[in-house]
């Protein structure tokens, strides 16, 4: 039998993902975004075109092919209705099978998109417990925080390859567009799934870095980091609790976390060029992909 200390635990673990769940989307977070390429959803808070970066001399990504986002589990009527205006064709799924389970898309509309789930990571494995573990004793540092989520940055790489190859194969075919791609939160698994597509089509580094760390503005990541800093409060009868800094990179993103990766895959593979090869998309792939998504300013049209 768990003593009462592991009961309390448990209670408040709940309690507390429940409550901070249900806060961080909707009226707890302002949805006014100042970036053109968001996509203002009532059910999400990070849902946006990743379309109009320059991609080698004079070359533009189009806008409105690709898209990444948080889960849909709570959008609204009205949110499907938009993403149906945009013409969404397929959605790609990388959360794990338990977070698909828990919170399922239930496409409300009259064109529902293609669904492809691509798990990457597994709920049982040892990062996933260290992160529910590390909540629930509710007492970490930013530092620990940090370090954490850049081990989650090399579980993504070493559990992840099979997910991103099936994913890379699905964007590479035209006509799967426009795709939506999602994990839990849209930061991690997803901004991995961006860097990828971003460097294939020979986005410059800074500019992948920038549209990494764009999560924490559109996505709202201190307004985030300070509710779940209150909300721990609430939870924890004495002590310390971890503070807005502290959380900042579990509900947030953090340049060391996209450096992690990029060290990781070049210690694995030895460049970035030869894991995109790994998972499929040769010099051939990526000129076909760059063919079909990149095109000159002059070329473009409102929308695109």
């Amino acid at each position: 039998m768990r003593n009462s200390s592991a009961r309390f635990k448990s209670k408040w673990y709940t309690a507390f993902v429940a409550s901070a769940s249900s806060m961080l989307t909707g009226a707890a977070i302002a949805n006014e975004i100042p970036y053109e390429r968001v996509i203002d959803l009532k059910g999400t808070t990070n849902t946006r075109d990743i379309g109009g970066y320059a991609a080698g001399e004079q070359q533009i990504i189009r806008s409105g092919k690709i898209i990444r986002s948080e889960n849909l589990s709570r959008l609204t009527e009205a949110d499907f209705e938009k993403l149906e205006e945009i013409g969404v064709k397929t959605v790609i799924d990388l959360r794990t099978e338990k977070e698909h389970d828990k919170k399922p898309t239930v496409w409300i509309g009259d064109q529902p998109p293609q669904f492809y789930h691509f798990p990457v990571g597994h709920a049982e494995n040892e990062w996933f417990k260290q992160q529910r573990s590390m909540v629930k004793k509710n007492r970490f540092t930013e530092e620990q925080s940090l370090e954490l989520m850049k081990d989650g940055y090399r579980m993504i790489l070493e559990e992840g390859s099979d997910s991103y190859r099936q994913l890379m194969d699905v964007v590479m075919d035209e006509s799967n567009w426009p795709i939506l791609i999602h994990c839990n939160a849209g930061k991690d698994r997803a901004g991995i799934a961006t860097t990828l597509i971003l460097e294939a089509l020979g986005v410059e580094r800074d500019v992948i870095m920038d549209e990494f760390l764009m999560t924490n503005d559109i996505g709202r990541s201190q307004e985030k980091a300070e509710l779940m800093a209150r909300e721990s409060k609430k939870y924890r009868r004495m002590g310390k609790t971890p503070t807005a800094d502290a959380w900042l990179p579990i509900v947030g993103v953090h340049e060391e976390m996209l450096e992690t990766y990029y060290s990781s895959v070049e210690e694995r593979y030895g460049s970035m060029d030869a894991y995109l090869e790994e998972l499929g998309v040769d010099a051939a792939a990526r000129n076909a992909l760059s063919e079909s998504l990149v095109a000159e300013p002059s070329q473009l049209v409102m929308g695109e």
